[in-house]
């Protein structure tokens, strides 16, 4: 299943234009993960997305071979969103993964991700990008 890492890197950017936070996007091509989560917390700390000034980092890890993904943010945006976000753009996720358009389920991931972030870490005239857009991988 091909991934448009253009399209995910432009929507990265776009949803990164109006606030503080820091969205990234790994794919993994492991040939077995149990525990997608324990994963995305992995590579969540070792791209160093913790270190953002506000705690608002989120990574989406993806592994389309085996069809399993999971969300993580850190401890600021999660305070602002709860629970239902995360489990409400889940399921939506999982929604173009089983309709085999991972690029979309991403993207639309990454606009909702920034709306929510936009609402509670609106940018700031000093605001930088303090983590590459790049699509990340691992095998």
């Amino acid at each position: 299943m091909e991934v448009g890492k253009d399209k995910i890197i432009a929507a990265i950017q776009a949803a990164e234009k109006s606030t503080s936070g820091e969205i990234r996007v790994h794919l993994s091509n492991a040939k077995s993960e149990d525990n997608v989560m324990d994963a995305a917390k992995m590579h969540f700390v070792k791209l160093g997305m913790q270190k953002t000034q506000d705690r608002n980092g989120i990574i989406l890890y993806l592994n389309p071979k085996l069809h399993k993904f999971a969300i993580f943010g850190d401890e600021g945006i999660h305070q602002k969103v709860g629970q239902e976000f995360w489990d409400h753009l889940s399921a939506a996720v999982s929604s173009a993964i089983k309709a085999q358009d991972i690029t979309a389920g991403i993207v639309l991931a990454v606009h909702e991700i920034g709306k929510a972030l936009k609402t509670h870490f609106p940018g700031r005239h000093d605001d930088r990008n303090e983590l590459h857009n790049d699509v990340t991988h691992s095998s």
